[in-house]
């Protein structure tokens, strides 16, 4: 349950981190550097790899508790 937490929290971070990016260049016109396109990407693979591994420990429990 906890890796699953990490994970919508990790996707969570990446929305934030790409709403930054378009809104900072709508109200600025400033131009943002490719460190926040770079840091989305990581924090959204990292919580899309942690919400799999939860799902798939869900997975493993429920296997071993039906018997299969």
């Amino acid at each position: 349950m906890i890796k699953r937490s990490v994970g919508i929290s990790f996707i969570a971070i990446s929305t934030i981190l790409i709403a930054v990016k378009y809104l900072s260049k709508a109200i600025g016109g400033a131009p943002v550097g490719n460190t926040i396109s770079t840091l989305s990407l990581l924090s959204l693979l990292a919580g899309l790899c942690y919400l799999s591994w939860g799902e798939f420990d869900e997975y493993k429990k429920g296997i071993r508790h039906s018997g299969k």
